[in-house]
């Protein structure tokens, strides 16, 4: 109610006409973000071309995007922000920040759920929600391997395991990374409508699923923790494999590829971009790293389904317990359904 009485008192002073459209905010930070949780949510509202998403971070200093070798350029500051917006966002998406706790994120985020904002963690984003006092007397849920240390820390969150995304109130928390895509899509929807959802879904070769989920199948069972072993000893002469980057590439085919690969441990992937890096269609821009180790391969961006095909090339790579052992650190249906 704040933020639209913000909004139309900004729009009568500059005599603006049209209803602006819902604004989404999706932090990042210098300490770093984890990849699709980024990426994900900003394809899908970027590909909407029904919303403004813009990435916002404490600088525009480039956030290192984990795991993987890639950064991400910021499109604003708060500071920025809140002059672009003076209304605020209708919308801020909470990655996994690996600075979970800063105060100053906390205050703002505070203040813009004060305004009203729609408020949405994608894994252990949650954390950073928690760390800010949002989730207290709340249900909520995140990344399956963090539900110990969480009921520990935060007892006052009613830790949820049953669902791929919970909304209580104004907040909205996914479970682990590949939620995102689906929590994404349900937010598209509350923002946009359901044709625009679906429009959007079918222009990205997405199919929008249901929020059911069991989180207590996820866990180190023997065959991740034999899969792991092996990777670990095979880190230290793991391949280094690019990722090339052109103007106009798909973000969630990019995030795809760099998390997984990375994650089966065997593998380091690199993004390759040309120099002041490269911008996706939605208007994402990926910078490389200065210096380029010598690649063992390169590693397509799927043109469907991104993260079942990158599992996908992973089991052709390295064998299906390989692609089960991403799964599992993304907290994908591949690994529920292998069960």
């Amino acid at each position: 109610m704040i933020r639209k009485i913000i909004l139309a008192l900004a729009l009568a002073l500059t005599g603006a006409a049209a209803e602006a459209r819902p604004v989404v905010a999706i932090l990042a930070d210098p300490s770093g973000v984890e990849t699709t949780d980024l990426t994900a949510p900003y394809a899908i509202m970027a590909a909407s071309g029904a919303v403004d998403v813009r990435v916002v971070s404490p600088s525009l200093a480039p956030a290192p995007l984990m795991p993987g070798m890639a950064w991400v350029k910021p499109q604003e500051t708060y500071a920025s922000f809140a002059k672009r917006y003076p209304a605020g966002p209708d919308m801020i998406i909470v990655p996994f920040l690996m600075d979970a706790k800063n105060p100053e994120r906390a205050a703002w985020l505070k203040a813009q759920a004060a305004r009203g904002a729609r408020i949405v963690s994608i894994c252990d984003g949650a954390m950073v929600l928690a760390e800010a006092g949002l989730l207290d007397g709340r249900s909520a849920t995140a990344h399956w391997a963090s539900l110990g240390a969480r009921e520990r820390k935060f007892a006052k969150v009613k830790w949820r395991q049953d669902a791929r995304w919970v909304t209580d109130g104004q907040i909205t928390t996914t479970a682990g990374v590949s939620a995102s895509v689906p929590a994404s899509l349900a937010m598209l929807e509350e923002l946009a409508g359901p044709a625009v959802m679906q429009d959007t879904a079918r222009r990205l070769r997405l199919t929008p699923e249901g929020r059911l989920h069991d989180a207590s199948v996820y866990r180190l069972n023997g065959e991740a923790m034999s899969t792991a072993a092996g990777a670990a000893v095979a880190f230290l002469g793991r391949q280094q494999v690019a990722v090339e980057l052109k103007d106009g590439f798909d973000e969630l085919a990019f995030g795809s590829v760099l998390d997984g690969w990375t994650r089966t441990y065997r593998a380091k992937a690199w993004a390759v971009a040309p120099a002041g890096g490269a911008t996706s269609r939605g208007g994402l821009t990926i910078l490389a790293a200065e210096r380029l180790p010598r690649f063992s391969r390169q590693i397509p961006l799927p043109a469907t389904d991104p993260m079942d095909a990158m599992l996908g090339q992973v089991r052709a790579a390295y064998g299906p317990a390989s692609a089960r052992f991403v799964a599992l650190q993304l907290e994908h249906p591949l690994w529920q359904a292998a069960r």
